[in-house]
This record gives structure tokens, sequence and C-alpha cells, in this order.
């Protein structure tokens, strides 16, 4: 059987189609839809047979959730490990989903933390003080460099993903590999962890008075833990999904239960 290999073109039309990775948005596997939609044209070239093809949809179509600006690399990595398994090398299934899952909390971290949190701020600030200058041109100028810098820094992403796969995964073995998709995971948690503390907004209006004198409850928790409300939600959410809700299940729960605690003056 001659050797499959992805061409420059192969690339470059996983480039365009991965643009388009939230496309398809849905609460229940995020952006598996459209990492499916950009892989489908790899798969169809790597595998002939029917029952290959089948696996590595399905493969493709779990939970999937990164920064769309970040995630290239993911592409670029999966598209050469499933390259490899086309061609006989030993490369489990397990290790290609685990890739996808290990980097896509990190990434979506930075992509986040950077390009959400400084990077377009920065530039919106500054094409908005150029604007109240009276220059025209700005809202143009905002478009060109952010799509500039997105699609060029996604474009190198994904052929540097590929490139850095083909030579590291000839070099490690699934050990260490599983090293490094453990350290990504701990790493996507500490993600979680800041964001949580930064961006949910939990706290209670709960009081107490003892003669003159009256506490508020949220400045008691504050004492034991900072963010102790919005760190219980999240593992209240993490329990309920653990026990096999489904994630609209969960959001209706969440929604209930904000809605009932608000009416009570509870937070």
């Amino acid at each position: 059987m001659a050797e499959k290999k992805l061409t420059k073109q192969d690339l470059n039309g996983l480039f365009l189609r991965s643009n388009a990775v939230q496309s398809a948005f849905s609460f229940e596997r995020q952006q598996a839809m459209g990492f499916e939609y950009a892989m489908i044209p790899i798969i169809n070239k790597l595998y002939d047979k029917e029952e290959d093809r089948i696996a590595a949809y399905k493969r493709h179509l779990a939970y999937f959730n990164s920064h769309p600006w970040t995630c290239g690399v993911i592409f670029g990595i999966v598209a050469a490990m499933e390259e490899k398994k086309a061609n006989g090398e030993d490369v489990d299934e397990a290790n290609i989903s685990g890739i996808k899952s290990g980097l896509m909390g990190p990434l979506a971290g930075i992509g986040d933390s950077f390009f959400w949190g400084a990077f377009r701020p920065i530039v919106a600030g500054i094409c908005a003080s150029m604007a109240l200058e009276g220059y025209g041109i700005t809202p143009l100028l905002f478009v060109l460099i952010i799509n500039v810098v997105h699609f060029g820094l996604h474009y190198w992403e994904v052929k540097k993903g590929y490139e850095l796969a083909d030579s590291f995964l000839d070099q490690a073995d699934m050990s260490s590999l599983n090293v490094w998709m453990e350290a990504a995971t701990i790493l996507g948690l500490f993600v979680v962890g800041g964001l949580t503390a930064t961006w949910l907004g939990v706290s209670t209006k709960l009081s107490y008075t003892i003669g003159e004198s009256t506490t508020k409850i949220q400045t008691a928790l504050d004492g034991i833990l900072p963010k102790m409300l919005p760190l219980l939600s999240v593992l209240g959410v993490y329990a309920l999904l653990r026990k096999g809700l489904s994630t609209q299940k969960v959001l209706l729960v969440i929604v209930v239960v904000g809605f009932l605690l608000g009416m009570l003056g509870v937070i």
C-alpha cells in the first residue's frame, strides 16, 4: 500500500475549513461539528475503507471547545496523527482524542486572556481614539488589523502544528505523550479556576443582625475564602455533569435555582 501524505493544498484546505469551527455551535458538544467539518476532506483522503472513515468521523464528533484564534495548532497535530494512523503506525484513537481534549483548554485560556482580554480591547481603544480625532478610516483599520492577525496566526498554527507533530511523534513514545497530555489538562484546570474567580459573579445579599451590629454573610464568606460561592457553583455543576445529566438539563437547573434564589433575595 502506497504511503498517504497530506500536501500543502490539503493543509490549506484544512486551514480554510477550520475557520468555520464555530459555525455549528451546540450546547452539547460545542464546536464538535465545526471540527468535524474541517477534518472531513483529510479523513476522506487518508482512509480508503468505509469503516475506517466512519470511525474517524465519530472520533471527531466528540466534545470540543477551544478559542477560534489559537486552536489551529490542534488541527495541524490531529491531521498529522491521522496521517500516521492511516499509514499503519501505532497511533491509538484514544491518543488522538486525548491531544484534542488536553490542548483545547490551555489554548482557549491563552486566546481568551490575551486576544479577547488584551489585544482586541487595546486595538479597539486605539482605533476609537483615532475615530474621535476625525479619522474616518479607523473602523476599516480595526477590521483589517484584527483579521490580519487572526487569519495569519491561524494559518501559521495549522502549518506548524502539522510539522511539530510530524517530528515530535517520531521521537516520543506514547507514555511520554500521555505525560504531556496530563500536564496540559492540569494547566487547563488552572485556567478554569482563574476564569471562575474572574468572570463568575455569584454573591449573597443575606445578612444578620446582633444588637446594633449587622454582618453581611458575603463579607464573612470572603474572609474565609474569597470567591467561595463561584467555586461552589462550578463544583455543583461539575457534580451534576458527573451524575450523567445532559448539558440542557444542567442549564435548566441553573436557571431555575438562580431564579428562585433571586426571588427570595438570597443572591
